[in-house]
């Protein structure tokens, strides 16, 4: 059985209310964390914006500089709390959202941080996607009046239990993120968040279901409780979904703390289930549309041969990267040979670190073996011969550096299955890793 959660795990969400007093939320924050870890919390989430009211109007009087990293306590007084209570409580603590100012840039941004139990700052993330929204009569709002969008994705690596991908509220919207963190082994995704009683009951439930459905991972929302005296009313009814899209608990729009039981074996079923996983058609949707195959391109075309303004919007027909050699024609069924091909930047150094020098080659052909069998669902792992060449030209010899790899599933042609499949390691060749829309794999 595969492991995404490396031992169960107790999550807490802290559905806490604010007031205009930063030192007041701070010290509020602070007894709700420990009352969490008390209970047995290993990891404990903080609301969006949790240490000020949330609206354009208050970031700029509530905006901390987190930037050289660590701040200065008169900086970033938030940082500095956050820190200590994570220490205080020996929990994870993601610390919901606070509004930052870049000094360099005079930019705002709506920026949550993460640290460990031994207070540690070990993530952080700035919203990427704003909320800017319309809705005639009922609500209209514009974060980017005030903030500045992040430009990155972040996945967390918590070593004693696995990796999470964190996110900000209106991020849930954009299943990408999700799903990246989701194909990079996450086991839980977390979003601090602050909807309102108007996109509340119609979306809040929905997207987190959607999300855990999405990618069979645990899916967190921890909103602050609802201020009825407040310019902005958040939803509230900060909830937990299993990788089957069940909602495991709920609060309501009260202050509360809610807990839920993570464990690997709930991940581990659904997908073997519903192997989704495995089953994606990354020949027809690779992540970098460029890569799509000349076949489906030349078809796209064809059906659009009577619009000629619709044809000029496509992407030039390019060179499909993966060989199809084995496709059959006639009566017997079509199979490719790479049904699905994923590429991988692994991390030899880490991977290897400690081992003596006449082992760092055979270790890196069995840890890229390893997390083949974890990617790509099968035991049935074939290395290409060349690719124990590659481990050592990479710099596994001398520097150790990074080594790109295609992992693809294939189907035996050759033996006339039907559904069966096997995973084929080899090497990339590419000068330069960056930029490249794929997963890096670092430390397993």
């Amino acid at each position: 059985m595969a492991t995404f959660l490396k031992m169960p795990l107790k999550l807490a969400l802290v559905q806490l209310a604010s007031g205009a007093d930063k030192t007041v939320n701070l010290s509020h924050a602070r007894s709700k964390v420990l009352e969490a870890a008390k209970a047995g919390a290993g990891l404990i989430v903080l609301p969006e914006c949790f240490n000020s009211p949330y609206g354009t109007n208050f970031f700029p009087k509530y905006a901390e500089t987190l930037l050289p990293s660590p701040p200065t306590a008169e900086q970033s007084p938030s940082f500095h709390a956050l820190s200590a209570i994570a220490l205080e409580a020996k929990a994870y603590l993601i610390g919901g959202s606070i509004p930052e100012l870049e000094p360099s840039t005079k930019k705002y941004y709506n920026t949550s941080l993460v640290f460990s139990p031994t207070g540690a700052l070990i993530g952080t993330h700035r919203k990427t996607h704003l909320f800017d929204i319309d809705i005639p009569g009922k609500i209209q709002f514009k974060e980017s009046d005030v903030l500045s969008p992040g430009n990155q994705l972040t996945v967390i690596d918590l070593p004693e239990y696995g990796k999470v991908g964190l996110a900000i509220c209106y991020d849930i919207r954009f299943p990408e993120a999700a799903m990246i963190a989701a194909r990079q082994g996450a086991f839980l995704l977390v979003y601090p968040g602050a909807f309102n009683t108007t996109t509340g009951p119609l979306h809040w439930s929905l997207l987190a279901r959607a999300r855990a459905v999405d990618n069979q991972s645990y899916v967190a929302l921890c909103s602050p409780a609802r201020d009825l005296d407040a310019a902005y009313q958040a939803y509230g009814h900060s909830l937990v979904a299993d990788p089957s899209a069940k909602i495991l608990s709920e609060a309501e729009e009260k202050e509360n703390i809610i807990y839920a039981d993570l464990d690997n074996d709930s991940i581990a079923n659904i997908r073997n289930s519903i192997p989704i996983s495995t089953q994606r058609r990354f020949d027809l949707y690779p992540d970098n549309p460029a890569q799509a195959s000349e076949s489906t391109l030349n078809f796209t075309r064809k059906s659009t041969a009577n619009s000629p303004s619709d044809n000029r919007s496509l992407p030039p027909t390019v060179d499909h990267p993966f060989k199809m050699s084995n496709v059959k024609t006639g009566n017997k069924r079509s199979a490719i040979a790479d049904v699905v091909s994923r590429e991988y930047t692994i991390n030899l150094h880490k991977r290897c670190h400690g081992v003596s020098f006449k082992k760092r080659a055979p270790k890196a052909i069995k840890e890229i073996r390893a997390f083949a069998t974890q990617a790509m669902g099968t035991k049935d792992v074939r290395v290409d011969p060349q690719l124990n060449k590659k481990v050592w030209e990479a710099g596994i010899k001398g520097v150790p550096f990074r080594l790109r790899v295609r992992i693809s599933r294939k189907r035996n042609d050759e033996e006339n299955a039907k559904e069966r499949l096997y995973s084929h390691v080899q090497a990339v060749n590419v000068k330069d890793p960056k930029g490249l829309h794929t997963t890096t794999v670092d430390d397993a």
